[in-house]
C-alpha cells in the first residue's frame, strides 16, 4: 500500500518533491530530455485518452508529461523554435506514424463492427406458428375482396364499399403483425468515429435515442477518438506543406497546342534528325574508302614490283654477253694492225 502510495505522488509531484528547490536537479529540464513526451510536444499524447476504458493503449514510453510542474517552461522553449527547427528533430513525424497506425486499426475494426450490426439488425425468421397466423388473416383479406367484387357485379355498392373497407383492415393488420413478428431484436449502428456500438431495440429505448446520442457524443472514447483523427488531419496538411512544391497550373483548352501543331512542330526535327542520319552513312563511307585506297596502293605497288624484278633479272646475262663481244672485237681489230 506504502508502495503504491509513493508511486503515485512521484507521477503527481515528482520523485524531488521533498528536495528543495535550489537542491533539485531536474531544474533545468529540456525538451529533448529522453523521458520528456514528444507526443505531447508535437500536439497530443494519444496514451492518456482512454483510461480505463475498452480502448486504453496501455502506458506511454515518456514519463513526463503536461501535468509535470515544468511542462509549460518546456513547452514554451519548444513552441519557440522555427518550423524547420522542428522539423529536424523529427517529433511530429513520430506523432504522425503513430496516429496513423492507430487511425488503421480503429478502421479495421470499424469494418467488422459494421458487419457484426448487419447481422445484428436483420430481420428475424418466421416460424410456423407465425406463418399459420398472417396465413389466416391473409386468408381473409382475400375472402372480403372476393366479396366485394361480387357485391359490385350484383348492384350492391354499399355491401361492396363495407367489405372492400374490411379488406383493407385485414391487410393492415397483416403488415403490422408481420413488421412486429421480423422485427430484430435489436437495431445496431456503428459510430465512424470510435467504433462503438449504438443500440435501439424496443419503444422504451428509442425514445431514448436522442439522450443515448448525446452521452455518446460527450463520451470518453468519442471525444478522444475524435481529437485523435482531427490532430492526424492537421499534422497531415501541415507536414504537405512543408514538403510538398505547389502543383503545376494546368494550361486551359485554349492555349493548349492541337494535334497539328504538334506535329508541325515535329517535322522540321524529323528533317533534322534525316538529314543527320545522311550525313553520318556519306562520312563513313568515305572513311571506309579512303582508309582502303592507300591499302589498294600498296598491294599494286608490291604487285608492279614483283613484276619488274625478273626481267631485271633476264636482262643482266644479256648485258653480260654483249659486254664480251665487244671486248673481243676491240682486241681482234687491234691484233690486225
Amino acid at each position: 500500500m506504502a508502495d503504491a502510495m509513493r508511486a503515485m505522488l512521484d507521477e503527481l509531484m515528482g520523485k524531488e518533491r521533498n528536495v528543495p528547490m535550489d537542491q533539485r536537479k531536474g531544474t533545468d529540464m529540456r525538451f529533448n530530455d529522453p523521458e520528456v513526451c514528444k507526443y505531447a510536444l508535437a500536439g497530443l499524447c494519444p496514451y492518456g485518452l482512454f483510461k480505463n476504458t475498452k480502448s486504453d493503449l496501455g502506458v506511454c514510453k515518456y514519463t513526463v508529461h503536461d501535468d509535470d510542474v515544468q511542462w509549460d517552461v518546456v513547452k514554451e522553449n519548444w513552441d519557440k523554435l522555427s518550423v524547420k527547427d522542428k522539423d529536424r528533430y523529427g517529433y511530429e513525424r513520430e506523432l504522425m506514424t503513430l496516429l496513423n497506425q492507430l487511425c488503421r486499426d480503429m478502421n479495421r475494426k470499424i469494418e467488422r463492427q459494421k458487419e457484426r450490426a448487419i447481422i445484428e439488425s436483420s430481420a428475424r425468421p418466421l416460424n410456423a406458428e407465425d406463418k399459420a397466423r398472417l396465413e389466416a388473416i391473409k386468408s381473409q383479406e382475400v375472402d372480403a375482396m372476393h366479396r366485394s367484387q361480387a357485391m359490385a357485379e350484383a348492384g350492391d355498392v354499399d355491401g361492396s364499399m363495407v367489405c372492400a373497407q374490411q379488406a383493407e383492415t385485414y391487410k393492415k393488420q397483416h403488415d403490422t403483425l408481420h413488421t412486429q413478428l421480423t422485427a430484430p431484436e435489436r437495431v445496431m449502428t456503428v459510430c465512424e468515429v470510435c467504433g462503438v456500438f449504438i443500440n435501439s431495440t424496443d419503444n422504451d429505448q428509442r425514445r431514448q435515442v436522442r439522450k443515448m446520442t448525446e452521452d455518446h457524443l460527450t463520451g470518453k472514447q468519442y471525444l478522444g477518438w475524435k481529437a485523435i483523427r482531427d490532430e492526424q488531419t492537421r499534422l497531415q496538411e501541415q507536414l504537405a506543406n512543408q514538403r510538398l512544391p505547389p502543383p503545376p497550373s494546368r494550361p486551359s483548352e485554349e492555349a493548349r497546342p492541337s494535334h497539328r501543331d504538334r506535329e508541325r512542330e515535329r517535322e522540321p526535327r524529323r528533317e533534322r534528325d534525316r538529314e543527320r542520319s545522311h550525313s553520318s552513312r556519306d562520312h563513313h563511307r568515305s572513311r571506309h574508302t579512303s582508309d582502303r585506297e592507300p591499302e589498294n596502293g600498296r598491294r599494286s605497288s608490291s604487285h608492279s614490283h614483283r613484276e619488274r624484278s625478273p626481267s631485271r633479272k633476264r636482262s643482266r646475262p644479256h648485258e653480260r654477253k654483249r659486254e664480251r663481244e665487244q671486248l673481243f672485237d676491240g682486241e681482234g681489230r687491234s691484233s690486225r694492225h
